[in-house]
């Protein structure tokens, strides 16, 4: 049987790869990683993401995916217990069976009937769905100055105007996982996934896409899709919007409605900046920069969890999420957060010139209290940085 572990191993190091630029370039998590190189899977949350990291790391070194994840299923059946009945030998059937086998054989009968209409009704019924969904027109829609935040089937698209032209993202398939096509490629994205689309090809993020939602292998379906604008395509649809349109502070969703995106906020001056505590494990975010400059920080929940926030030193509050509420903080200098489930919430920063970074908080049931915030390094520069809070 393949060795999962070792040949993806094997794969990276052939290539010369440290397993933080595979990080940096799958947006799957360095622990991760590091446990499928080690066949680890107690710490995924469950099988299909356990696949869907295969498939991806696989994919990212130039190997076979699907060989890697028909190995892994492979693995799964072969820890699977035989059933005790299987190990028994059947004994024969006292000759009492014959005097009741003609009722229970009828009834046997009688049941399979009804198994048997139950069946077709279901595949009438999915038929019937089917059918209906081929009548379905495409819909095309606009993104503009707020989340895009809608299911989406097969067909359908999304116009982003952006740099004196339009941008097309088609939803292409819904398969194992949800294929977005643009010009610049096909995105493929697995359920409970965020990731990243570069749209004008300048290796910049320009949109982020959470996956909130879809049945694998069923288009009709449909996929519940959140996708938000980042970087300078974020700037010019916040500066194309209408007065009122976007609004600062912070807004939370639920997964079948969308709120708006808050506007950037002006610049703060360098008095304010925050300065690393005593002590503490400092965390580099950006680095080298020559100023500082507003950042946004977006979250979206795996999982039940309270969630305390303080901007700059002022707006406050306190929020119980849920499986797929999102999160977006507009700040200047700083952000305080506290989370009583440190593993359910996924954090991106958002900073100018397109910078994107994912933070991890800690693992699961893990309370965790941190601070992001601007300080000036040794050489003069500025530096985006998160340390815990005592």
């Amino acid at each position: 049987m393949l060795a999962i572990g070792e040949e993806l191993r094997a794969a990276r190091e052939k290539k010369g790869l440290s397993l933080d630029q595979v990080a940096d370039d799958t947006n799957i998590a360095r622990r991760y990683l590091g446990a499928l190189e080690s066949e680890d899977f107690s710490v995924f949350p469950g099988d299909p993401y356990i696949i869907g990291f295969i498939s991806n790391y696989a994919e990212y070194l130039g190997l076979e995916a699907r060989d890697f994840v028909g190995a892994f299923k492979s693995m799964r059946i072969q820890e699977q217990p035989v059933p005790i009945e299987r190990l028994i030998p059947a004994r024969k059937k006292p000759s009492l069976i014959l005097l009741v086998g003609l009722p229970l054989a009828l009834a046997a009968l009688g049941g399979a009937g009804y198994l048997v209409y139950d069946s077709v009704r279901d595949r009438a019924a999915a038929s019937e769905a089917r059918a209906a969904e081929a009548q379905r027109e495409p819909e095309t829609y606009a993104l503009g100055a707020v989340p895009f935040e809608r299911r989406v089937y097969p067909g359908d698209s999304l116009e982003v105007p952006f740099a004196d032209r339009s941008y097309t993202v088609g939803v292409a398939a819904i398969t194992d996982r949800v294929a977005l096509e643009t010009p610049g490629g096909v995105f493929r994205f697995m359920l409970g996934e965020e990731g990243t689309i570069d749209l004008d090809r300048d290796n910049l993020s320009d949109l982020l896409v959470f996956v909130a939602d879809f049945s694998s292998g069923q288009p009709d379906k449909g996929a519940l899709l959140r996708i938000v604008a980042s970087g300078a395509l974020a700037q010019a649809l916040a500066a194309a919007a209408p007065a009122g349109s976007a609004l600062p502070g912070a807004t939370t969703t639920s997964p079948e409605t969308a709120a708006p995106v808050p506007a950037p906020a002006a610049p703060v001056p360098a008095a304010v900046v925050e300065a690393p505590p005593a002590g503490a494990k400092v965390t580099d975010i950006f680095t080298g920069n020559v100023t500082t400059y507003p950042f946004v920080l977006t979250g979206t929940f795996s999982n039940y969890a309270m969630f305390r926030y303080e901007v700059d030193r002022r707006d406050r509050d306190e929020r119980y999420y849920r499986k797929g509420d999102t999160l977006t903080v507009n700040a200047n200098n700083a952000i305080k957060i506290w989370t009583s489930n440190a593993g359910s919430a996924r954090l991106t920063v958002q900073a100018s010139g397109g910078k994107t970074a994912v933070l991890e908080l800690g693992s699961s049931g893990e309370v965790a209290v941190k601070r992001i915030y601007w300080y000036r390094g040794e050489a003069g520069d500025w530096i985006l940085a998160m340390s815990d809070v005592e």
